[in-house]
């Protein structure tokens, strides 16, 4: 996420806890979520490729990988890692 930030030109913290409250405009719930919106768990966070894919890197692949949005929400859920806690959207300097 920082790396991606800093690239373009948005300072971004290198923790995802720092970057939930620092990135961002925060979502309503029945939001439609687009392309480069933000989802955050507890120490975890995901970029939005659609409204049903994210791109994230994780420990259940051990890589970086686009996933479906549900699936990844119920797993990562299941596996101990809560609830979503933010859908954030960022404003990216013109």
């Amino acid at each position: 996420m920082q790396a991606a930030c800093v690239a373009c030109d948005v300072a971004c913290p290198g923790d995802s806890d720092m970057q939930a409250v620092e990135l961002g405009v925060e979502l309503p719930e029945d939001a439609p979520l687009k392309r480069g919106d933000l989802i955050f768990w507890s120490g975890h966070v995901a970029w939005v490729v659609n409204p049903d894919k994210i791109l994230h890197a994780n420990a259940h692949h051990m890589a970086v990988v686009h996933e479906p949005l549900k699936s990844a929400i119920a797993r990562i859920e299941t596996q101990g890692g809560g609830p979503v806690t933010a859908r954030k959207r960022l404003e990216i300097p013109t």
